[in-house]
């Protein structure tokens, strides 16, 4: 997990946005829509953490390992993201 795939999406602006200032190795990790209705998208839920650089195995060097005191997740609305989408 070398890269913040999330970072540049909207719905990943208007999380930063909520979560303020972060540590250094911060990443959002995980998002998804909220609700049982697959055609109303109102709230999403994304979750970030501190992550640390892995010291053996396979994955040494590369920031693998979740510190876990650090996850925050936060609730964006698909008002808050539209905020984010560049115009068209």
């Amino acid at each position: 997990m070398e890269a913040d795939i999330f970072l540049e999406t909207s719905f990943g602006k208007a999380a930063m946005k909520k979560i303020g200032p972060v540590a250094e190795g911060f990443m959002l990790y995980e998002a998804g829509w909220l609700g049982d209705n697959p055609r109303q998208r109102d709230v999403m839920e994304v979750k970030g953490a501190i992550f640390r650089e892995a010291k053996t195995g396979p994955n040494k060097g590369k920031r693998t390992v979740m510190v876990k005191e650090s996850r925050v997740t936060v609730y964006v609305t698909a008002a808050e993201m539209d905020a984010f989408k560049p115009n068209e």
